[in-house]
């Protein structure tokens, strides 16, 4: 069969097998997203619609590329129907099918990190608890009364005020990210919705199931698909300190008896000569499966490079990266422990005239004040009863209201159980502020139903919400400029949907910004050297690889709990490399201060040259 042409024999194995319950263990570099998806072509050649598959990945742009693969093999019809995405994004399809059964309904707007906290010190203020809990203490609770479980370290103000949390985000129709989840798992226990969801997705499909976490699996065994392929790297566990739990790969044949267990060692991206080093290192964990990678690619040795201090480091890189490139400067990644790190490099670079790109999230313009505000109307339009994003909005772009006013429309709301949209509605002809915001909200919802783009919609709010007018007005022309540099993103982002057969409509874009992941601003495929932590390195590869500040108390962080997942944090920093390997360390570095401090270099780096097996 051509489909199978170019595959080893144990690729070819995981794709034809008929196990209903296969763990593949894919180390890396060993074509694991190759497999996958030509399991998947191969499953849809022998009339199984994709319509009956569910593909869950650990990032969204893993799923973009799963789904660009599966669409070439099989073609643009079926590959579209496809779901290829993260649990997050699965779960929203959950709750926007089958919401109302758990009280969500289909327009939910979804709180960030940012909200969450932002609500929950209400709470605090609001109550007077501000001298007996503090914000991490409530959300501790949420995520105990989320697992159902009691918790003898609850005291009574932040256990009321996560009751609080979620009966204020019940008002709103709203959510957060790890609320997601367990909605989903909500939605999944009943038993209509269990039932149709079973039979709609008889082969489930999870990527990097390393990473998964206790309510992901919980998910998984509601859904109890007939047929489930995971994917994944022990190895590769990285993620142990925000929920995910590696016992689950480990003890996968104990939870499915008789599963079929299939290993892919031989790795094609890294030369020999990394890949013993990444064999060397991984060795000294003891919690782990017995697997090895295996490359035949002959390469040149890794280098490890000690110099003074952290500015002859960047001196030392940029020199490398110079004598290497051919105008290429994406073939470059530099990885680091911590994002201060990076800052360093990154200014060193750009002094030598070096363009890099930094993979974080500080520099998004869709973080800027402005452009939140402009998504917070947009957000309203879809959900009229978000009265935490219509609070922002009565300051933009100037006060619309007196505070005095304003807590008494929130009174009037609340003695009256309605929103505060229909408050304010009431109220506009009192206030042109009010009156400007409401009939905004009314053009909007109108444009929604007409059909709209997220695009056109951003722009229109624009215009009606009064900012472009106040922009103009007041020459703020920084302002102007992020509402065109968010308008050309925005634009991007509907292209790559068309591309994939997905909705481009706001409220998918609304959603996708609480639901990205930091790698997909490589997307935007600037030619620049890399910079990025090695946690958002997991799953990328480069030609060249600088893994900098190797140094005892920095990599292994002083801080870690966990001194394997460290190792396997290093394990997947060395893996990204496929053709050089760069190692670099300062012996002495300025913390704080003036104060030179003497650096030991990491266990580590010992550990790469010598296996304990």
């Amino acid at each position: 069969m051509k489909l199978l042409e170019g595959l080893n024999n144990e690729q070819k194995r995981a794709v034809v097998s008929d196990s209903p319950h296969i763990l593949l263990l894919a180390g890396a570099g060993s074509g694991k997203t190759k497999t996958l998806t030509t399991r998947i072509a191969y499953l849809n050649q022998n009339r199984v619609g994709t319509v009956n598959m569910l593909a869950l990945t650990f990032t969204r742009l893993a799923g973009q590329e799963m789904k660009e693969r599966v669409i070439k093999l099989i073609g643009e019809e079926e590959g579209k129907k496809l779901f290829c995405n993260t649990f997050h994004a699965f779960c929203v399809k959950l709750l926007k099918e089958f919401g109302k059964l758990v009280g969500v309904h289909e327009n939910f707007t979804i709180y960030d990190q940012e909200d969450q906290e932002s609500i929950i010190q209400a709470i605090i203020n609001e109550h007077g608890y501000n001298k007996k809990i503090k914000v991490k203490d409530v959300l501790h609770d949420i995520e105990m009364g989320r697992k159902r479980e009691v918790d003898s370290f609850w005291s009574r103000e932040s256990h009321q005020a996560a009751i609080e949390y979620d009966y204020r985000l019940r008002q709103n129709n709203a959510t957060d990210l790890d609320g997601l989840l367990y909605a989903a798992r909500d939605v999944l226990e009943d038993d209509r919705a269990r039932a149709e969801l079973h039979h709609r997705y008889k082969y489930v499909f999870v990527d990097e199931f390393q990473d998964t976490n206790n309510i992901q699996m919980e998910t998984i065994k509601l859904l109890n698909p007939e047929n489930l392929f995971v994917v994944g790297d022990d190895f590769q566990a990285i993620y142990g300190w925000r929920g995910a739990n590696v016992n689950l790969i480990l003890d996968f044949p104990q939870m499915y008896p008789g599963c079929e267990v299939i290993k892919l060692e031989r790795n094609y991206r890294s030369t020999k000569e990394i890949v013993e080093a990444a064999n060397n290192l991984i060795s000294h964990n003891t919690k782990q499966t017995k697997k090895k990678l295996i490359s035949e690619a002959v390469g040149v040795a890794v280098t490890f490079i000690a110099v003074q201090d952290e500015e002859q480091e960047a001196n030392s890189i940029a020199g490398n990266i110079k004598l290497e490139t051919k105008g290429n400067w994406s073939n470059f990644a530099i990885l680091a422990r911590t994002n201060r790190q990076l800052e360093t490099i990154k200014n060193y670079l750009g002094r030598n005239n070096i363009p890099t790109q930094l993979i974080y999230n500080r520099d998004d313009v869709m973080k800027k004040h402005d452009i939140k505000m402009l998504l917070a109307a947009m957000e309203i339009a879809i959900n009229p009863g978000d009265s935490y994003s219509l609070r922002k909005l009565l300051k933009f772009p100037q006060p619309r209201i007196t505070q005095v006013t304003l807590e008494e429309c929130e009174l009037k709301a609340l003695d009256n159980e309605i929103p505060l949209m229909d408050v304010l509605e009431q109220e506009k002809v009192k206030h042109l502020g009010i009156s400007q915001l409401v009939h905004c909200g009314i053009l909007l919802r109108q444009s929604i139903r007409e059909g709209d783009d997220a695009l056109q919609m951003f722009y229109l709010t624009y215009e009606l919400i009064g900012a472009k007018q106040y922009h103009e007005n007041k020459n703020l022309t920084n302002r102007i400029k992020d509402f065109e540099s968010a308008c050309d993103y925005i634009a991007w982002w509907m292209q790559r949907q068309t591309e994939l057969g997905e909705s481009t409509n706001s409220q998918a874009f609304l959603r996708w910004l609480r639901l990205k992941d930091i790698q997909e601003k490589l997307a935007e495929e600037k030619n620049a050297v890399k910079l990025m932590t090695v946690h958002a390195s997991k799953g990328l590869e480069f030609p060249v690889v600088f893994v900098i500040g190797m140094n005892q108390g920095t990599f292994p962080s002083k801080r870690t709990q966990d001194l394997e997942e460290e190792r396997r944090l290093f394990y997947v920093a060395i893996t990204r490399a496929k053709e050089r390997l760069h190692i670099t360390r300062p012996i002495e570095t300025i913390p704080w201060g003036n104060q030179v401090v003497a650096q030991e270099e990491s266990q580590f780096l010992e550990e790469l040259l010598k296996s304990v097996s």
